[in-house]
């Protein structure tokens, strides 16, 4: 990376907005990344279809910023869609180091960027950081969420589970300038597919076990979830991983098809089941 030692560390933030946004939380969580005490940042944020007037009026107070760029399209394209045009936008800048995650419902702490990127300064083996969270706005909110730290543990804890908490991710900038994007064609979440993506590519994970989000929930995620076909779905690609990343285990195997159970049992037990048992 040339320039000078700042922009060698610069970080890009990205992060999409869409018409079911909270106006409020939306404001929060832009300013929880302008607060930060991490100097060198710049937030890229994209409006993904038309939105209310209010989130359109928090998007035009913030677009005089110098460090927010702001990309609207009135057609709604998905999660997906809307990160791998923000990524294009900050790979072409060619001045980033890192690219971190942010979600327009969360709060990163003020000290979130910076320990991400003294850890992955620290840690140059690995690609991809995480944090942990406080989970707040639903009954089976966790004070604290914590997953494991090491790649070697993590690459076996995501077949079973998602490795990361999707919007406290820093990467890498390389890891994109390598080709990789957000899987726009697939029938699990996309970030569970990317991440499935890297780990068969031999990209690094590691998580830092610190709170340094606090993660939005919806008391209706679990709606989304449920049914025989999203079951089914998800099993298949589990399995198809297990056996692509070498991390066959009767446990595995096991924990893989219990998901059945999980996306077909009652709501009220499926939230009990995320309080008592991650």
């Amino acid at each position: 990376m040339e320039g000078n030692n700042q922009v060698a560390q610069r970080v890009a933030v990205i992060m999409s907005v869409y018409k079911s946004d909270n106006s409020i939380d939306l404001g929060e969580a832009i300013q929880s990344i302008l607060n930060q005490c991490f100097a060198e940042i710049d937030l890229f944020i994209y409006r993904d279809g038309c939105v209310p007037l209010k989130i359109d009026d928090i998007l035009d107070m913030y677009n005089v910023n110098s460090n927010v760029f702001i990309f609207k399209n009135d057609i709604n394209r998905g999660l997906a869609y809307a990160l791998n045009g923000l990524i294009d936008e900050v790979v072409g800048c060619n001045k980033y180091k890192f690219i971190a995650r942010m979600d327009s419902d969360d709060v990163s702490r003020s000290q979130r960027v910076s320990k991400q990127v003294a850890y992955l300064n620290e840690h140059t083996e690995v690609d991809v950081c995480g944090t942990s969270c406080r989970e707040f706005g639903a009954s089976y909110a966790l004070q604290e969420k914590h997953l494991p730290i090491s790649h070697d543990e993590l690459l076996n804890f995501s077949i079973t589970r998602c490795p990361f908490i999707h919007p406290s991710v820093m990467f890498r900038t390389t890891v994109f300038k390598d080709g990789n994007r957000y899987p726009t064609d697939t029938k699990f979440t996309e970030d569970m597919a990317l991440w499935f993506e890297l780990l068969r590519k031999g990209y690094k994970f590691g998580n830092l076990n610190e709170i340094l989000i606090d993660y939005h929930l919806n008391e209706n995620t679990i709606e989304r979830r449920k049914g025989w076909g999203k079951a089914l779905s998800e099993v298949r690609i589990r399995t198809s991983n297990m056996f692509a990343l070498k991390q066959f285990s009767f446990k595995n195997v096991a924990l893989i098809y219990s998901r059945f159970v999980f996306h077909l049992m009652p709501s009220f037990l499926v939230k009990i089941a995320y309080k008592k048992a991650r």
